[in-house]
């Protein structure tokens, strides 16, 4: 593993084991860290010029599945908040701001497009135009995993 990044988990981050036992087996170290509202994880790294620093060209925002990414991005108030998130997470020098969502169902847009919960007023095709409209506005980034691949999929893009 990269001995030269140490992976900061937000301290917000409430039910995460599922990512914090794959970094303790292997042997990837993490710690808890308020990460400034702007997101669930990033990296400190370290190389010889900088020393040690903290990353935040990429910040990652967990998602357990579409139902609570369509209340983030969908819900006026919630809404508001992302927009803040990610605009703070910009003046912090992020480059890519990605929602990681642990939803195996998802393979393609159209299987967002078609997407539906009966705890959600939102369509799927709804939400698919939100989410294009903000990667379109913001530059964010959506990648869809399974709960049991999250936290190889965050230690990929935090040391890519």
């Amino acid at each position: 593993m990269n001995k030269n990044i140490l992976i900061l988990a937000d301290t917000r981050q409430k039910s995460d084991s599922h990512i914090t036992n794959y970094f303790d087996k292997n042997k990837i170290e993490w710690q808890r860290a308020t990460l400034s509202n702007c997101g669930d994880y990033m990296a400190i790294k370290y190389d010889n010029i900088k020393g040690i620093y903290k990353d935040y060209s990429i910040l990652i925002d967990t998602k357990k599945d579409l139902l609570e990414l369509a209340g983030n991005l969908c819900k006026t108030s919630e809404h508001e908040r992302i927009k803040r998130e990610i605009s703070h997470a910009k003046e912090l020098g992020c480059k890519k701001f990605i929602f990681l969502i642990t939803d195996s169902k998802i393979k393609t847009s159209d299987d967002i497009k078609k997407w539906s919960n009966i705890h959600s007023q939102v369509k799927g095709e709804t939400l698919f135009k939100i989410m294009k409209t903000m990667k379109e506005r913001y530059d964010i980034h959506y990648i869809f995993t399974d709960k049991k691949h999250a936290g190889e999929k965050i230690y990929t893009i935090l040391t890519s």
